[in-house]
């Protein structure tokens, strides 16, 4: 496991491809679970990382071995308690990092499914966003995403009913299982979040059949201008020089599922390729707490560490997630400032 360094301890920092759901810890999920009556196929809080290694099918991206455990934990959500307790826990560890800005994805359609009620729902993640920024400082904006193996026409519905609530979401997502051809699928859906002023992205996650097709069908049919991993981009020339060309942000990820405590190898070589490459690459923890991959000092760390990166890379990092995120430009050049004189006070400790 690499050493977090003081300097990225003390960098402050932001995260924009983080899922509310993948932030429950094994503890909090044993609570959440008993208080809404569900019985959990484990009973101590390593039980869900323990699950995913025992199914696992090898040190491969097991998307859907993955999902499926994540589903144990996102179906124990059944109030707005639950999504205020868990997005509470997740400030806490990110204030605890020195992170200053964040952009978290949660699922609006499971909630929906299993009984909270989505005016409740917002409500809880609203109250959240006010007591980051009062008691932690920490700017937060909510993305609602839409999942890809579920009918087109209730991620239509479910955007209707995100209508009274516009000012709380930022953007619109897509994620879960990558089912084939999906963003000619949805390419109503996500222009009409467009019309309603939403900010775009979509999963295309690594090493799934057809990844360069949907990467490149994300950004000509969707518009999007973040794509959730991309990072098979680095194997196609043509495609690197459109999402650089066009400024499309990438939201890497580079840990790993479970009992991965580094950034494994194709993930590393891809994210260099496309840093050296001038691509707008930011590094995330996607679901730390079901990855079992540690926050995002621990994750920063681990990349740092697989590939050689410099800390000067790693200002360059979080320059691109500050230039990536959802904000305004006053907002952005002041995190951009604070970076700037982090950078610049580390420099002169060291000479």
């Amino acid at each position: 496991m690499a050493e977090v360094s003081a300097f990225i301890r003390n960098m402050p920092k932001a995260e924009l491809h983080v899922h509310l759901e993948g932030t429950l810890e094994g503890d909090l999920l044993l609570v959440i679970a008993e208080r809404n009556n569900i019985s959990l196929p484990f009973d101590d809080p390593d039980g869900i990382r323990r699950m995913q290694n025992e199914t696992k099918t090898g040190l491969t991206n097991n998307l859907v071995n993955f999902l499926r455990c994540l589903d144990i934990c996102r179906e124990a959500m059944r109030t707005a308690q639950d999504y205020y307790d868990t997005a509470m826990a997740f400030v806490r560890k990110s204030a605890a990092e020195n992170v200053v800005y964040l952009e978290v994805t949660f699922d609006v359609q499971q909630a929906i499914r299993q009984g909270v009620p989505l005016a409740e729902c917002i409500e809880a993640l609203s109250r959240v966003r006010r007591e980051a920024k009062r008691d932690y400082d920490i700017e937060i904006r909510w993305i609602a995403c839409f999942q890809r193996d579920h009918p087109v026409q209730n991620a239509m519905e479910t955007l209707n009913l995100l209508d009274p609530h516009r000012d709380e979401i930022v953007g619109i997502g897509l994620d879960n299982f990558e089912t084939p051809n999906f963003p000619a699928l949805f390419a109503p859906v996500m222009a009409a979040a467009r019309d309603r002023g939403y900010r775009l992205t979509s999963h295309c996650d690594v090493n799934q059949p057809e990844s360069l097709a949907h990467i490149r069908d994300c950004v000509d049919l969707l518009g999007v201008e973040r794509i959730d991993h991309g990072l098979n981009t680095a194997q196609d020339i043509t495609l690197v020089k459109k999402i650089v060309s066009q400024r499309i942000a990438l939201t890497g990820c580079p840990t790993f599922h479970v009992s991965m405590t580094s950034a494994p190898s194709d993930r590393v070589e891809m994210i260099r390729t496309l840093f050296d490459a001038g691509a707008l690459i930011s590094l995330n923890t996607d679901d730390p707490a079901q990855f079992g991959s540690g926050y995002l000092n621990r994750t920063l760390a681990a990349c740092q560490a697989a590939a050689g990166f410099t800390d000067e890379d790693m200002i360059r990092f979080m320059r691109n997630t500050f230039e990536s995120a959802w904000i305004d430009d006053r907002a952005r050049s002041g995190y951009l400032e604070r970076l700037d004189r982090f950078r610049d006070t580390s420099a002169r400790a060291v000479s």
